[in-house]
């Protein structure tokens, strides 16, 4: 995959995404999707925080959330060889070639999305199919990535999986199933749009803004994204995906989860801002900073944003997830107060949002 020869980001994706004065990022392609720049180990604490206060496992959940943008994927990987017809092809030519075709592809798409370098392992045209993965991160999205790309080229109304770790590598075998375990109406991805805002930002010549192109180096061939300024890993998230996840979180286990995923977000937003005191010395230029890095990253950027020594009112129409993006300054406002937060609800609307955050 090419790259921009001044500052390293992916051409294939530069080309494509458009940084918007909402904080969010739109690719721009004929299947549009919101997209955002997630830290790995803060989704990894958000749900693994979950999965203990719960008591159970909740990979299965989010899975299934997932699949659709795996067809997402699939539609775009598909319309690069001019809408290839999968009926046409006989089920003995499907290992030979679609399964390869496939692949190769969507790799460097994956890669780019730091979700780890994938291969084909085997494919039996009406049975199964197994994939691996090196260097993997976020699993259960790779997974429901997978199983939603599955069904697609076996034109089937379900899957199931079963998936591993060895030696660092994943590996997800696929088969069919009679149908899905959760109905397609729970499962959709809400319509993107196009926001207007005052967010602006110093871009390169192909579009990127410098303080993404500047913190991210990209590894190809090992599928990772880094920030260079914390070393830490991050992967490319499509936001329709964590709507859909939050929604069928809620579906199965209960709106009180959603209270779980907001105290999860809050204490890993507070203790990442606490190892960085320093930085939010002066609150002023803090909040113009912080609010800044998570509109570049595709979090969204408020409407209006007003705040005193201890608490921020916020009115928000781009939140990725109105819950998690009101928890990362619930965080901030308790590291920069050294004190915990209570919120106040005006408006929690998937495309609005507004309420305020007061320290006790």
């Amino acid at each position: 995959m090419l790259r921009c020869k001044i500052c390293g980001f992916p051409r294939r994706y530069s080309s494509v995404f458009e940084w918007q004065g909402d904080g969010t990022i739109l690719a721009s392609q004929r299947l549009r999707m919101p997209l955002m720049f997630l830290e790995v180990n803060e989704w990894d604490f958000i749900f693994n925080e979950l999965t203990s206060k719960v008591g159970s496992p909740v990979e299965h959940i989010l899975i299934e959330a997932q699949k659709n943008v795996g067809k997402t994927i699939y539609e775009i990987a598909r319309g690069l060889y001019m809408n290839i017809d999968v009926k046409r092809i006989p089920s003995f030519l499907k290992l030979q070639f679609l399964a390869k075709l496939l692949i190769w592809s969507v790799r460097n798409y994956v890669a780019a999305m730091g979700a780890g370098s994938i291969g084909l392992v085997s494919y039996k045209a009406g049975e199964s199919a197994t994939l691996s993965f090196i260097n993997p991160c976020l699993i259960p999205m790779v997974v429901g990535n997978c199983l939603g790309i599955y069904e697609c080229v076996e034109e089937m109304p379900g899957s199931s999986a079963e998936y591993k770790v060895e030696g660092g590598t994943l590996y997800v075998r696929m088969s069919h199933a009679e149908e899905s375990r959760v109905s397609a109406e729970r499962l959709y991805l809400e319509e993107p749009s196009s926001g207007e805002g005052k967010l602006t930002f110093e871009k390169c010549r192909c579009g990127v803004p410098e303080r993404i192109s500047q913190s991210f180096i990209w590894n190809l061939e090992a599928g990772e994204i880094r920030n260079k300024k914390t070393g830490m890993r991050e992967g490319m998230v499509a936001v329709q995906s964590m709507n859909a996840i939050l929604r069928e979180l809620a579906h199965e286990l209960g709106e009180e989860v959603l209270d779980m995923l907001y105290d999860s977000q809050k204490q890993y937003s507070r203790q990442k801002l606490e190892s960085k005191k320093a930085e939010t010395a002066n609150h002023h230029s803090f909040w113009n900073e912080y609010l800044s890095e998570m509109g570049a990253r595709g979090f969204g950027y408020p409407v209006s944003f007003q705040t005193t020594e201890s608490s921020v009112s916020v009115e928000i129409k781009s939140a990725y997830n109105q819950i998690l993006y009101a928890a990362k300054i619930a965080g901030a406002v308790e590291a920069l107060t050294d004190r915990n937060s209570n919120i106040t609800w005006g408006e929690n609307e998937p495309s609005y949002g507004k309420y305020t955050i007061s320290a006790e």
